[in-house]
């Protein structure tokens, strides 16, 4: 039952969406919706509103979805010219606009039921990455993960491999002296893979799309735990004082004893980003400076701190507050993006539905902030993209045709 105080925030709300409130009624709309949990409370009485809340199981539908984002966003203040994937503008209108398309997003309207907000065509639809990976174990032997039954996958001098129920590997060491001094595996993940190992010592680590990790199939006999990864991987290490786990990347080595960490270390991005978690983690990395006699490179390194992120660009080397949730969302199934071109958004969708972008004309400008779940097929992830008028998509097999 919708009380007094609701139902004088649904008129302010019709008031200001009718361009008829006072400044007076601004000025309470405003105040509304910058106290804790204004956003949620505005979608649950609009739902109510619209009689939207009768069965999650007949979902808005995105017609009448997009009717209310319209409504929204054609009102007579004056919104910035960037219209993001989740604005982030000042004012009772950018706060509005956040509301609206924010429900678009957070109650999943984009379903089969529903007639599309774009002309990708059912056939043409892109399904999400899957849970496979391929090991390569010393001996030369590659195992297609998915391919595979659960259990015993290989015996290598007395290392037992397996994959468990889960879908996840795993190494145990059977026989301590012959384990020692084995070749080196590695577990590599294609554009639409990612996986999960647990390697020799009991760490565990998340490789997302087009990554690899290498490292020996025991640690047994080694001052250290050295791997070598390309791509982005997620750790969380097992602490061991006497053995330090050393990850080489291209430009740095991050060293730690036990700690749970992000590394993204793409080969065709510029930047190599490591961020930190929990524990402590020291990146060692390579540095120039100029002196009398030209160019000098020494070795420098830097410390982080859980909540911080460090960005190596070449021979430089920056730390900043990291936004921990958007660092790791692919680990927990999401895309998550904070004022981001178009091109680093594609680049993440491209890499998880194994597509080929192509541009037609000037790359859209604008910039783009958002939270979609990576389980959703591509239509799903461009129909939101396109909701915000800045740029549109024709999907060809696994072509991708981006334009303004």
């Amino acid at each position: 039952m919708v009380n007094w105080e609701d139902k004088r925030i649904i008129d302010l709300y019709s008031r200001f969406s009718a361009k008829t409130a006072s400044a007076t009624e601004l000025e309470a709309f405003n105040t509304f919706l910058n106290t804790p949990g204004a956003e949620q409370r505005l979608f649950d009485l609009l739902e109510t509103d619209y009689q939207l809340s009768e069965s999650y199981e007949k979902d808005i539908s995105e017609f009448r979805a997009l009717q209310i984002f319209q409504e929204v966003t054609s009102h007579p203040q004056e919104l910035k010219k960037v219209i993001r994937l989740w604005p982030r503008l000042a004012g009772v209108a950018a706060v509005a606009a956040i509301i609206a398309f924010s429900f678009l997003l957070k109650r999943n309207l984009f379903n089969d039921d529903t007639s599309r907000l774009t002309s990708i065509a059912a056939a043409q639809d892109i399904a999400p990455g899957t849970n496979t990976a391929t090991l390569t174990l010393g001996n030369g032997r590659k195992i297609v993960l998915s391919a595979v039954l659960n259990g015993i996958l290989a015996a290598e001098s007395g290392v037992r491999i397996s994959k468990t129920a889960d879908g996840e590997i795993t190494y145990e060491i059977v026989d301590n002296g012959l384990a020692e001094g084995l070749g080196m595996n590695i577990l590599s993940t294609n554009r639409g893979e990612t996986y999960r190992v647990k390697l020799p010592d009991g760490s565990l680590v998340w490789l997302n799309a087009a990554s690899s990790i290498t490292y020996p199939a025991s640690f047994n006999g080694t001052k250290s735990r050295k791997v070598k990864m390309s791509g982005e991987a997620y750790f969380e290490i097992q602490k061991d004082k006497e053995h330090p786990f050393i990850v080489e990347t291209n430009g740095q080595e991050v060293k730690v004893l036990g700690t749970h960490f992000n590394i993204k270390a793409y080969e065709d991005e510029a930047d190599v980003i490591t961020t930190l978690q929990e524990g402590s983690v020291r990146v060692d990395f390579e540095a120039a400076a100029w002196g009398s006699k030209g160019k000098v490179r020494y070795k420098d390194e830097i410390v982080l701190s859980p909540g911080q992120q460090s960005l190596l660009k070449g021979e430089t080397i920056s730390i900043s507050k990291a936004n921990l949730e958007e660092n790791i969302a692919w680990k927990e199934g999401d895309f998550i993006f904070t004022e981001v071109g178009i091109e680093k958004v594609m680049r993440d969708i491209a890499r998880w539905y194994n597509i080929q972008v192509i541009y037609e004309g000037a790359i859209p400008p604008g910039t783009f902030s958002g939270n979609i779940s990576r389980i959703k097929n591509i239509s799903q992830i461009l129909m939101a993209l396109e909701s915000t008028k800045l740029v549109h998509f024709k999907i060809e097999g696994r072509r991708v045709y981006v334009r303004k």
